[in-house]
């Protein structure tokens, strides 16, 4: 059937079948994850993570410690006695008031080591508190700048030994320069790299005296005579 005996809807139906056979169906397409990472490079960034907040939380040196959530009718004085009875070591302690002038529940404990500190943490963190009606809530404070200075100064390394050092001291002989195969160099002999001793003076030989003419006349008259 030529197109133009087709109606309008058969052609319009057979060019959208045309347009929507060309077309492609991906199934299965992988979504690659780009965040995933090798469980070797994940573990090099987990330890480098670790190392760095081992150094940062430090808590050898942390004896501050804010409780929250305690009752707002107490006074500064009973705090402070309860954990110096209960833990020990209070050196000073600080609450908070709001603009009225009144207990926040929220007191601020220095104590006198980083030990008791953390035992305070320890004991009372998520302790109840008036028969459970609400809880307490320990937060120790780790403050970089009270780090000793002793533990942030590392002295510098030893310079290591030559190589001609560590053999003399292991107790093995240093082949000497010039001397061939480690032979000690000949008595009187040059070593190559040191300075020549003086030459030993040669013996001159004694002067003959000069003759004179009656002299050598005589010597030859007495040869040919012989």
């Amino acid at each position: 059937m030529a197109s133009l005996d087709k109606s309008l809807d058969d052609i319009i139906s057979s060019t959208r079948g045309k347009r929507f056979s060309g077309k492609k169906k991906i199934v299965g397409k992988k979504q690659v994850n780009k965040t995933t990472l090798k469980p070797k490079t994940f573990q090099k960034l987990a330890n480098k993570a670790t190392a760095r907040a081992s150094t940062l939380l430090d808590s050898s040196y942390a004896t501050k410690v804010v409780v929250y959530g305690l009752p707002k009718d107490l006074k500064q004085d009973s705090i402070k006695e309860f954990f110096q009875s209960q833990v020990g070591g209070v050196s000073n302690i600080a609450c908070s008031y709001n603009e009225r002038g009144q207990f926040k529940g929220i007191a601020t404990i220095i104590f006198n080591s980083a030990k008791a500190a953390s035992r305070a943490v320890e004991k009372y963190n998520g302790a109840p508190i008036d028969n459970g009606s609400n809880k307490l809530k320990l937060e120790l404070i780790i403050d970089p700048t009270k780090k000793p200075l002793s533990t942030r100064i590392t002295a510098n390394a030893k310079p290591t030994k030559s190589l001609t050092q560590r053999i003399k001291a292991v107790g093995v002989p240093v082949k000497k320069a010039g001397a061939k195969g480690g032979k000690p160099p000949v008595k009187g002999q040059a070593v190559k790299g040191q300075a020549k001793g003086p030459k030993p003076a040669k013996k001159k030989a004694p002067k003959r005296e000069k003759k004179t003419v009656e002299q050598l006349d005589q010597e030859m008259a007495d040869y040919f005579e012989n």
